[in-house]
């Protein structure tokens, strides 16, 4: 870590995205007037979005949003990986391959044929989960993050702490906001399976969950997969839990075999 005024050890920080909507990174801006301290605590060593500094490292700490689809996306990745101490993925795409990876390999081929023809010779690549070409030592979910979890990792960084882990389900952000179950009004809610952390956002809007947060560490997926097949039918219900389960084992055990 470098030192700036009054000896204060400042975190070397570097953000990349690949492809994504780059909501994740505008979330991470919005912290610098949430969080004035961040501003001198931490060095902002390459990010496009928001410095014109470009260095190529050494990082203390990279956020990666976005899933690498390209070769030069994935030596990006790889570069940024071997000059940083620490890497995040940052938002669902780099997570989870985000609604992208929604498709599969199969279908994503075949939808190239569909739109640009045989011939067509493409150079991206499926789109992956950030893990797929990299170590990450750390993930914030969401699409996008949510603020505070994204302010309370940054600020363990900095304070030298592990980050905790959530590993409640959004259900329980919806029981604490007094919500309505959506499950119990006959929506295909992915609450029950889905790792928290997002406050419950959707739910609280009306809207059901579409899992963005990942699937829960210990969740039952299968019982729900069983339940909204009985509701919703099986092509429906696989559709559902592939928005951003896709990549997640939880949802390659449901469904083994690639679509």
């Amino acid at each position: 870590m470098a030192k700036g005024k009054n000896n204060l050890r400042k975190l070397k920080i570097a953000v990349f995205d690949m492809t994504d909507c780059e909501g994740c990174e505008v979330v991470m801006i919005g912290l610098r007037e949430k969080l004035v301290h961040l501003a001198e605590q931490t060095i902002i060593s390459n990010w496009r979005l928001a410095s014109h500094n470009t260095s190529s490292g050494s990082f203390d700490v990279t956020f990666i949003e976005g899933s690498p689809i390209s070769e030069s996306d994935i030596e990006v990745v790889k570069q940024a990986r071997a000059a940083s101490k620490v890497v995040v993925a940052l938002g669902s795409c780099a997570v989870l391959g985000g609604v992208q990876a929604a498709l599969g390999v199969k279908a994503w081929q075949k939808g190239l044929v569909e739109v640009y023809g045989k011939s067509y010779k493409t150079k991206s690549k499926p789109p992956r989960p950030l893990s797929y070409y990299i170590d990450v030592d750390y993930i914030i979910p969401g699409c996008p993050v949510n603020a505070d979890e994204l302010a309370d990792f940054i600020a363990s960084l900095l304070a030298n702490r592990k980050p905790s882990e959530i590993r409640y389900p959004v259900c329980l952000e919806c029981k604490a906001r007094e919500n309505e179950c959506l499950l119990l009004e006959g929506q295909p809610c992915l609450g029950p399976v889905t790792k928290g952390g997002c406050e419950a956002a959707c739910p609280s809007r009306g809207l059901r969950c579409w899992g963005c947060f990942g699937a829960l560490r210990g969740g039952n997926p299968k019982a729900l997969k069983s339940d909204f097949e009985k509701k919703f039918g099986k092509d429906r219900t696989e559709q559902l839990l592939g928005t951003f389960f896709t990549e997640q084992a939880e949802y390659k055990e449901l469904y083994p075999k690639e679509k």
